[in-house]
């Protein structure tokens, strides 16, 4: 479960750092905010972007664990493996809306950082912040519960491994996984666009030297005479 929801974060981790931190010091941030579109709009679509990306990264680990588990002797160790076709797909339904999640706090995040590295250093923290609750549990050894499937990423780590034991798990628990990781990401998707739409024109900083810069309509050269 670590490994699925840890590569379904990378999946978007440098698209939400490229759209916000990556274009704040390229310099193009600037001449997207001269588009007549409302500004929470441009980072929904960000982060609508980094959360496709990050769905396709899910799908592709889902499918990869699946088609090698098949390939593996797992039962030479004395080992089984509940991974088949139908499992990767509600694995993949369960986890799906946690890529909203992701995306939304990347951007969040990355939008408050100034430059390409510095988001990189920021996120690289970030991205261990899902972990912490299914560290906690792995050491606590918890069990499913309907109070925790309100615990994003640690509820999708308690579906995924129900799941593959074969546990049946409640279709409500399912459902209470789902709305709640929904809630989050929508509610740090709102956040992103409103800090976003309240920035000042003056808080973003100038693009660098031999860049142009763009106030308004027009475009005003920063760089060395020719």
């Amino acid at each position: 479960s670590y490994v699925i929801l840890l590569i379904t974060l990378l999946g978007g981790l440098y698209l939400a750092i490229d759209a916000t931190a990556g274009e704040r010091e390229r310099g193009s941030l600037e001449a997207l905010l001269t588009v007549p579109v409302a500004r929470e709009h441009l980072i929904y679509g960000k982060i609508a972007a980094a959360a496709v990306m990050m769905a396709a990264a899910l799908a592709l680990v889902t499918a990869s664990i699946a088609i090698a588990l098949d390939y593996v002797p797992l039962e030479t160790f004395g080992m089984s493996a509940n991974f088949g076709p139908g499992v990767a797909w509600r694995v993949f339904l369960a986890v799906l809306p946690f890529a909203l999640v992701g995306a939304a706090l990347l951007t969040v995040v990355a939008s408050f950082t100034k430059s390409y590295k510095e988001a990189q250093s920021w996120l690289g923290v970030v991205m261990l912040v899902p972990t912490v609750p299914i560290a906690i549990a792995g050491v606590l050894a918890v069990q499913p519960q309907a109070a925790l499937m309100l615990v994003p990423s640690l509820s999708q780590h308690l579906v995924i491994q129900g799941l593959m034991r074969g546990d049946p798990l409640p279709a409500s628990w399912m459902l209470l996984s789902v709305a709640s990781t929904l809630l989050l990401g929508f509610l740090l998707a709102w956040l992103a666009g409103r800090l976003f739409s309240t920035w000042r024109d003056s808080a973003w900083p100038s693009p660098p030297s031999g860049s142009a810069r763009i106030t308004g309509w027009r475009v005003i050269s920063t760089g060395m005479p020719m």
